[in-house]
């Protein structure tokens, strides 16, 4: 639906921008920008500081992840919506980009005390974080979108929200990969992390101050009786619209895929051999991001200046190709790249128009509760994204299709007298066993230049000299004259070797090599699943996107009042045109499923059961057939009826939506109403 010329009154000496060049824009787009980088390296640095002590296995890890992250949008959400109508948004968002410094420290805390004697106690207290940071984006995140309409005229919302999300996943990206290089360069003094949160959060905190000042939504909002009232409320709400519960199940989809896909990413790090650093596993993960940079300031930029969900197929089916092809290419990593690249570049055409209807056709004072309750439901998704996953990888070793690796226990026992460590990774030791003999790994060619960044991210994994690699493990808190047991296992022609302590029990290993190809082909299906419904909910969707295509290459097409037209409700739109484009283009701005009629046969009858089940009818006024089709729908149901103005004109489809009228108005005042929509903007 287009974005036409409706905004929300002024206030306080506060009103929308008509331009993306302004202050408020410019500091909420750093503060989150920064929120969102400091969101996603906490949960990757996170995860595998939690993998590297031994706290948790990769699995266990990989699946907690987004349940620390995701939870609190849940408990949270009707407090954060309350707080995001009740008070300015702006103060929420100052608030918890304050509070994000004290989480950033807590994080410096736990990796100080992880890497001085403390390994399990400090990774908790980083886990800890995830759960905060979680925490900290279930209250921004409602007031960030919920303050887009209060800051940019609504005909701006597509190319703010395009260039919003841009940066925000151009954040999840670096975010992302930082999360992982970080934890890659600083093995093992994984504090210097926390210090560089801790100072990229205080200089968001101070972004955040750039935002004006700004009148709350609703200030006369009440505290619920019940906490969780406002959510059944909104649940209410969303429901009983076509549009809101067409965004809520789109978005909720996307949230649970993309969890799913980070954690298959993530698996298919885990299950390489020998297994991906932190650096080559989180830059493939922020290749799902970058692809979402890159793809959702197109979808603004082709949407133009109203909702495009002609869009939403497109990338649809995108991601379904990307999922697909990027299981067949496991095994050559710059296409499995080049594909999630896609995937992602596909998301942000699916996102973007969803999340900009859901702004639109939220109420004005209740934006912030609607965002949360659909948060409650993203959230949802997540969660059952990480349980789905967690289920999926306990069934595949209960089935053994993926298979436990046999270990040789007991390869060497004995006192470590040397252990070599380069960027904090063991590369040579000695055990000086019992009997007197030792044992040991290969010392590594001195002489032998230190692989590129590229090569560590596409190249493969074997020495250059052609010898069988050795993978050495060393367990967290192990140092030289620690009395060590070596345990040794051969995996598809690669030697690794385990060093726990003495006391410690040998934990099973599994070799996950298949498991990350069914993922992404589960990804792909459930896609593919979730586009049929949302065509179910909308039958014209495709049709739609035949339109975007048609609009690239035919003519420009030019929306005006669409603020007229309701979201709920009966309502039949009444046009003279009978152009075929002209209908399409109709149709490309409205958000429920649109058809016209013109008054061939008997057709009263589909009328009305369209406006009983929530949809759009249209009547083509062009003769006598026409005009009695009207009277004939009017007279079995009470409905609004919107004049459209709908013409060619210089190489341009001119379309308006007038100002609602009752179903009695006579057929000359509504002839003219329909001539007068022209201006209606």
């Amino acid at each position: 639906m287009a974005l036409e010329g409706h905004s929300p009154p002024a206030t306080a000496g506060h009103q929308p921008a008509n331009t993306l060049a302004n202050r408020t824009y410019i500091g909420l787009l750093i503060a989150q920008f920064l929120a969102a980088f400091n969101d996603q390296a906490i949960h990757a640095s996170a995860m595998f500081f939690a993998i590297n002590t031994q706290t948790m296995t990769e699995a266990s890890a990989i699946s907690l992840m987004p349940i620390l992250f995701y939870a609190p949008w849940a408990i949270f959400c009707t407090l954060a919506g309350y707080l995001s109508d009740r008070y300015s948004k702006r103060a929420s968002l100052v608030f918890w980009k304050f509070a994000e410094i004290a989480i950033t420290a807590l994080a410096l805390l736990g990796f100080w005390l992880g890497t001085h004697g403390n390994p399990q106690i400090g990774s908790w207290i980083v886990l800890s974080t995830v759960f905060l940071m979680g925490t900290h984006s279930a209250f921004f995140v409602p007031a960030k979108y919920g303050v887009m309409p209060e800051i940019l005229q609504p005909h701006l919302l597509s190319k703010g929200n395009g260039l919003l999300e841009s940066l925000s996943f151009l954040a999840v990206i670096l975010g992302t990969v930082s999360g992982g290089v970080l934890s890659f360069l600083f093995l093992r003094e994984e504090y210097v992390i926390g210090i560089i949160l801790l100072i990229l959060a205080v200089i968001g905190s101070l972004a955040s101050l750039m935002i004006h000042r700004m009148p709350a939504a609703n200030p006369a909002l009440k505290f619920p009786p019940y906490l969780y009232q406002p959510l059944f409320r909104s649940l209410r709400t969303l429901f009983s619209s076509k549009s809101l519960i067409f965004a809520v199940i789109g978005i909720a989809f996307f949230t649970f895929v993309v969890a799913f896909m980070r954690a298959t990413v993530y698996m298919l790090g885990e299950s390489q051999n020998p297994r991906w650093d932190e650096l080559r596993t989180s830059v493939i993960v922020g290749t799902v991001a970058l692809g979402i940079g890159l793809g959702s300031p197109l979808a603004g930029w082709l949407s133009g200046r109203k909702v495009e969900l002609g869009l939403i197929p497109i990338g649809a089916f995108g991601m379904v190709t990307g999922c697909v092809m990027a299981a067949l290419m496991l095994d050559f990593i710059p296409g499995l790249v080049a594909f999630i690249i896609l995937i992602g570049f596909s998301t942000g055409f699916y996102l973007v128009p969803l999340f900009t209807l859901l702004q639109h056709r939220a109420p004005k004072t209740s934006k912030g509760d609607m965002i949360a309750t659909s948060n409650f439901i993203n959230v949802t998704g997540a969660i059952a994204a990480s349980a789905l996953f967690f289920f999926l990888v306990f069934l595949a070793r209960k089935i053994e299709f993926v298979e436990q690796v046999p270990m040789q226990d007991g390869f060497a026992r004995g006192k470590l007298v040397t252990l070599d460590l380069e960027r904090g990774r063991p590369v040579y030791f000695e055990v000086k066993q019992n009997d007197g003999t030792q044992a040991g790994g290969r010392k590594p060619d001195p002489n032998a230049p230190p692989p590129g960044v590229l090569d560590q991210i596409l190249g493969g994994s074997k020495p250059k000299d052609g010898s069988s690699p050795i993978v050495v493990h060393v367990h967290r808190g192990i140092e030289n004259g620690n009395e060590v047991i070596v345990s040794r296992a051969m995996l598809r022609g690669v030697e690794h070797l385990d060093i726990r302590k003495h006391d410690e029990e040998l934990k099973p290993s599994y070799d996950a090599q298949h498991l990350p190809r069914f993922l992404f082909l589960g990804a792909g299906l459930m896609t593919l699943l979730t586009l049929l419904v949302l065509w179910w909910r909308l039958p014209d969707l495709l049709m739609r996107s035949t339109r975007v295509w048609k609009g690239l290459t035919g003519p420009h097409v030019i929306i005006e009042g669409i603020h007229h037209l309701p979201s709920v409700g009966e309502v039949v739109l009444v046009t003279t045109s009978a152009d075929l484009d002209l209908h399409a283009a109709i149709r490309s701005a409205t958000d429920r499923w649109t058809r016209f009629f013109s008054g061939e046969g008997d057709q009263a009858e589909a009328i009305v059961r369209m406006l009983k089940r929530g949809h759009l009818p249209g009547i083509v006024l062009d003769g006598p057939k026409g005009e009695a089709l009207l009277r004939a729908v009017t007279v079995q149901i009470s409905v609004e009826l919107v004049p459209v103005y709908a013409v060619r004109e210089e190489g341009a489809l001119i379309i308006g939506f007038g100002q609602n009228l009752e179903p009695s108005t006579s057929m000359d005042e509504l002839r003219k109403r329909i001539g007068e929509a022209r201006n209606s903007g």
